[in-house]
C-alpha cells in the first residue's frame, strides 16, 4: 500500500518486509531501483515534476525519515515502521552473505566508500563486495565500472536529488538487479560522522543532532524540517478544500 506525503508515494512497509522484497527483487534478475524519501526530498519534489515522477516510480519507496511517519498521520494515514538506510544496509549485507549476493558500493568522498566496505566486511566477513569507490564524477566510465563488476546489488552514497536522478536513468545500463540510493549511509559505517544516541533516533530528533555536529548543514535543515512542515500543511489545506 502506497501512502500520499505531499505527492510522494511511500510505500507501508516494514524493514523485514522491504529485505525480503530486495531478495525477490534480485532473484528476478531483473533491474529495480529504490529511493529512500525523508521530508528533504518531499520538499525537492515539490518544485521539480521529473523529481517527483522518479521517486513515484521507484519499485520501493522506503519511509526513511521521522518526518514521513509524522506527516503521514497528520494527513490521516499511518506507516507502520521507519526503515532508515543506517538499518538497512546491513540487512541487506546480512542478506546478500547468505545467499551469495555481490555488492557494489560507489559514492562520497575521501575514500568513504572503501571505509564503509571495509567495516561491512568485517562483520560479515564472507559478504562479496565487487567495487567499492568514491571521488568519482557520475560519468559514463563509472558506469562501465559498475557494469564490469557483475554485482547484484548497487549502494549508492551520494545526496538526493542527485542519486534518484542518476539511478532512474541508468538502472537499466548498470548490469544490477538492485540499486538504491543510501545518501550518507557510508558516513556513519566508515565513522565520519558521529551515529546518533538511540534515544535521539527515538524521539525522532536526527535533524538537531546534525544540526549540532554539522552546524554547515543549516540549509538543508531549514528544508528538512519548517520548509516540509509548512509544505506539508498546504498539502492537506489545498487537499480538503478541493474534495469538499
Amino acid at each position: 500500500m502506497k501512502i500520499d506525503i505531499a505527492g510522494v508515494l511511500v510505500d507501508n512497509i516494514t524493514n523485514s518486509e522491504s529485505v525480503k522484497k530486495i531478495d525477490e527483487f534480485v532473484m528476478s534478475g531483473r533491474p529495480h531501483y529504490i529511493v529512500t524519501p525523508y521530508s528533504e526530498m518531499i520538499v525537492f519534489a515539490q518544485n521539480d515534476p521529473r523529481y517527483r515522477d522518479i521517486l513515484n516510480h521507484a519499485a520501493l519507496s522506503l519511509p526513511d525519515g521521522i518526518g514521513i511517519l509524522r506527516a503521514a498521520k497528520y494527513l490521516g494515514s499511518e506507516i507502520r515502521e521507519r526503515v532508515t538506510g543506517r538499518k538497512l544496509i546491513y540487512d541487506i549485507a546480512k542478506l546478500s552473505e547468505a545467499k551469495g549476493y555481490s555488492i557494489a558500493m560507489v559514492g562520497g568522498h575521501d575514500n568513504v566508500a572503501q571505509l564503509a566496505a571495509a567495516a561491512l566486511k568485517k562483520q560479515f566477513p564472507n559478504l562479496k563486495i565487487n567495487l567499492a569507490i568514491s571521488d568519482r564524477p557520475f560519468d559514463d566510465k563509472i558506469l562501465a565500472e559498475i557494469n564490469d563488476s557483475k554485482s547484484d546489488i548497487l549502494l549508492i552514497g551520494y545526496s538526493p536529488p542527485k542519486q534518484e536522478i542518476w539511478l532512474a536513468q541508468n538502472i537499466s545500463k548498470l548490469g544490477v538487479k538492485v540499486g538504491i540510493g543510501l545518501g550518507g549511509t557510508f558516513d556513519y559505517l566508515a565513522g565520519k560522522r558521529f551515529t546518533p544516541p538511540n534515544l535521539v533516533h527515538y524521539m525522532g530528533l536526527e535533524w538537531l543532532w546534525r544540526l549540532v555536529t554539522q552546524p554547515w548543514r543549516i540549509g538543508r535543515m531549514w528544508n528538512a524540517v519548517p520548509v516540509f512542515i509548512w509544505t506539508v500543511y498546504k498539502y492537506k489545506i489545498n487537499h480538503e478544500r478541493n474534495t469538499n
